[in-house]
């Protein structure tokens, strides 16, 4: 494990070292973030002392003038592109605390992944203190902030950060998707595509004979009602011998979805970081742990082959 630690300045040490900014990280998600201190040598980082001053302003008072040098200071270190700068620089009106947010996938799309979760954080805090109603399934920032724990290589903590903000809806959509899947096999079809919205769900299914297949529908339902009530269920069937309608996978290898929140972006870390943290098992020697973790990711995503394939290497 690495120990050494670098030099960094005072400065930066206080608006990126302090273990308090890192204790107590949600409150609606009690997932331990002691692990993600301290800084490691070879760890990237800017310790730039226009850029340190123009984020300590920011967090003292956010303004139209804090976040314009803020998104300067980041040009000038390289953190952004001269175009990226001039695009941001007409819409800086439009952000609120929401710009801590994007700070965050500013330093996250620079491997900078500590420094992209001191200011995740900031946004974290205001989402749960003042915007009672946000839903960490569907705020972008919480799927963010999985995915940089993931690429920090603290995999336990990322599977119990993406579980803890999907909550039960990962579950039912699992349970849902699965029982759709086997009718429509058992129709000569299979789940083609899903789309979400908020609390709906709508899934695509092909059949041989749609208008049979749609009599099951209403049984479908009262099941799936009764299993998850917070769910809103809908279920198109179409012929098999006809073309599905063509949903864009939106950056989702495995099977088409189109969906609204951050479900997917949930999943996708929730299935890499079981993987990872597999693959830590395995190197000390609990295979049939690691063996559990794998079919865990696989059923949340069976087209995901390479799970499947991993499954099949762990004695």
């Amino acid at each position: 494990m690495k120990t050494e630690t670098p030099f960094l300045s005072d400065e930066f040490q206080r608006l990126y070292c302090d273990a308090k900014i890192f204790e107590g990280f949600s409150v609606l998600h009690p997932v331990s973030f002691s692990r993600v201190l301290p800084f490691q040598a070879d760890d990237p980082v800017v310790d730039n002392p226009r850029l340190r001053a123009a984020e300590a302003a920011l967090l003292a008072n956010s303004s139209y003038a804090t976040r314009l040098a803020v998104v300067e200071a980041f040009g000038e270190c390289g953190l952004l592109p001269v175009e990226d700068v001039a695009n941001l620089k007409q819409v800086i009106d439009y952000f609120d605390t929401d710009f801590f947010e994007l700070m965050g996938e500013v330093y996250a799309n620079a491997g900078m992944f500590i420094c992209a979760l001191r200011w995740h954080r900031e946004f974290v805090a205001e989402l749960e203190t003042r915007r009672p109603n946000a839903a960490s399934d569907r705020e972008s920032v919480y799927a963010s902030v999985g995915y940089c724990l993931y690429s920090l290589g603290l995999y336990a903590e990322a599977v119990a950060w993406s579980k803890s903000c999907i909550g039960p809806r990962q579950m039912a959509d699992t349970v849902f998707r699965e029982l759709i899947d086997y009718e429509a096999q058992l129709q000569g079809g299979c789940v083609r595509g899903i789309e979400r919205s908020g609390d709906r769900t709508r899934y695509c299914a092909s059949a041989f004979d749609s208008a049979q297949a749609n009599q099951l529908t209403p049984r479908l339902k009262l099941a799936m009602n009764s299993f998850a009530p917070f769910e809103e269920v809908y279920i198109d069937w179409l012929s098999s011998e006809k073309p599905m309608p063509e949903i864009q996978p939106e950056g989702y290898p495995f099977q088409a979805e189109r969906d609204s929140g951050a479900l997917v972006r949930h999943r996708m870390n929730l299935i890499f970081s079981l993987g990872g943290q597999a693959d830590e098992l395995i190197g000390r020697g609990y295979n049939l742990e690691a063996k559990r973790l794998l079919i865990e990711a696989a059923m949340l995503e069976p087209a995901a082959g390479f799970i499947q394939e991993r499954i099949k290497t762990v004695v």
